[in-house]
């Protein structure tokens, strides 16, 4: 599959300029576009840029609209209920873990539950947020709005979404621990790029409608299949480990307060995800900064020093892949794969916006 390179400010620009056409603020694009474009910058690309095209057919579907505005259920530290009201994911989750750490920060702890935003995005994105505020942060977050495209340990057919985890550790003065992954052996999302680029994934990933092994990518969504195949599935991570952290994030995320659940078949199509998070000062913890920090980083340095198994691959701690990710698509650009790229360029346009002028 041929690709392209972009650079991170005009797919920014873009991806701004087409969330104000549709009606949204630009404090609400620009937010949007700067978590989409970060994603790609970090690797990410299945919650990047070519998450729009889903976005906006959502919209023209009536699913999505700028009107949605989140609502406070409850706001009494250390607790924050947010009902978004299929919001705009990205500008609601933010606001919400940022009211969420003023809130940790003068009481030592917060305890976030967003419900029923549209999706919301690369969960370590809030992770990084919270760091940012000194603040250790804890998030888990489920998918719904779509059938369920995980398999159950053992199970032949879906019961789970990717079901993702995001957990981060400040460090005083030096780049953050952030440790984000879903519940899935990949991404949703990282299947849907395969699909676009015309490439298998790995074995062991996913089965196809009848519960056997396969590496098309296809088997795991609708559009891609013939009328007589039945959905397949992803499998979970570690087995029977992914698929118990799934359903806790199912319950912790949606299942306590009643929000959308993936078993609950949606009268509309789209994706919603609400997020449950747990924000904590670590002062409260160790008052002294510089004694959190040597604590840290004397244990990093213990584990990079670990002899790799290949000599070109050092050993690195959660973080530093995206961080290296981003440095070089920085000075590179960001590359995309034609059939993104296209159903972007559709979009735009179908709001008077030519995106090759970006």
């Amino acid at each position: 599959m041929a690709y392209r390179t972009h650079s991170p400010q005009s797919l920014r620009a873009l991806v701004k300029d087409m969330i104000v056409a549709a009606g949204w603020s630009a404090d609400a694009a620009a937010e949007t576009a700067e978590h989409l474009v970060l994603a790609n910058l970090s690797g990410h690309d299945s919650h990047g840029v070519g998450m729009l095209p889903l976005y906006f057919q959502s919209l023209a579907d009536g699913n999505l609209s700028p009107a949605s505005q989140p609502q406070a259920r409850l706001d009494a530290a250390p607790f924050l209920i947010i009902d978004a009201g299929v919001a705009l994911g990205q500008p609601a989750a933010r606001n919400a873990v940022e009211q969420a750490a003023a809130m940790a920060k003068t009481g030592g702890v917060a305890i976030l539950n967003l419900l029923d935003a549209h999706h919301i995005g690369r969960i370590g994105h809030y992770a990084e947020a919270a760091a940012a505020q000194g603040l250790i942060s804890l998030f888990w977050v489920n998918v719904a709005g779509r059938p369920p495209i995980v398999a159950p340990h053992g199970a032949k057919e879906a019961r789970f979404g990717t079901n993702p985890h995001a957990i981060g550790i400040p460090v005083p003065g030096a780049e953050p621990i952030i440790l984000d992954f879903a519940t899935s052996r990949m991404a949703h999302g990282k299947a849907r790029v395969a699909l676009n680029k015309g490439v298998p994934v790995p074995p062991g990933y996913i089965i196809d409608g009848e519960g056997r092994p396969t590496t098309e990518p296809r088997h795991v969504f609708p559009h891609a299949l013939a009328e007589s195949e039945a959905l397949g599935a992803l499998l979970p991570f570690g087995d029977h480990k992914g698929a118990g952290l799934s359903l806790i994030a199912e319950l912790l995320s949606a299942g306590l307060m009643g929000a959308a659940r993936i078993d609950q078949k949606p009268a509309k199509s789209w994706i919603i995800n609400s997020l449950f998070g747990i924000l904590i000062d670590p002062a409260r913890l160790e008052p002294d900064a510089e004694l959190r920090k040597g604590r840290i980083e004397s244990y990093l340095a213990f584990v990079r020093a670990a002899k790799p198994q290949d000599e070109s691959q050092p050993v690195l701690t959660p973080g530093e892949s995206e961080r290296a990710t981003r440095i070089a698509r920085e000075r590179d650009g960001i590359p995309l794969d034609d059939e993104t790229w296209s159903q972007i360029r559709a979009a735009a346009a179908a709001h008077g916006i030519d995106a090759e002028r970006y």
